[in-house]
């Protein structure tokens, strides 16, 4: 068994004591946040109001809709009575979702510009899938 450490030295593990912790000074109200900020910069524009940045909003991620995808799974199910949990529908989801986005890259990447045809799809497949 290890000797025990007296407690009257101070020098022992753990933390320091907490009457060695320094406070920060205060901030004056009208420092600025910003570090790379000069006070010149302060001098110049003190009633220049920031106005909000306007934000186009947010569309929502396109993906395959849930009742489509269950759908096209249970069409190659043998046994009818088949039955896929929420969360395997949406892993399965996700999977096809990332599937769909390469093969659509990949084939803007080889056609170089231009709408893309059915054919220009059917041209990455075969090598998209041995990729799997």
């Amino acid at each position: 068994m290890p000797p025990k450490q007296s407690s009257s030295t101070g020098a022992g593990r753990g933390r320091p004591a907490k009457a060695s912790k320094v406070q920060p000074a205060a901030r004056a109200a009208s420092e600025s946040s910003n570090p790379f900020e000069s006070s010149d910069d302060q001098a110049e524009e003190p009633k220049k109001k920031k106005r909000p940045v306007e934000e186009e909003p947010a569309e929502p991620e396109k993906t395959i809709p849930r009742a489509l995808l269950t759908r096209i799974l249970h069409e190659f199910f043998t046994k009818d009575a088949t039955r896929m949990s929420r969360d395997a529908n949406a892993a399965v989801g996700k999977y096809v979702d990332i599937f769909v986005r390469e093969a659509i890259a990949r084939t803007a990447v080889e056609k170089r510009g231009g709408f893309l045809e059915v054919e220009d799809l059917e041209k990455v497949a075969p090598q998209l899938l041995l990729d799997l």
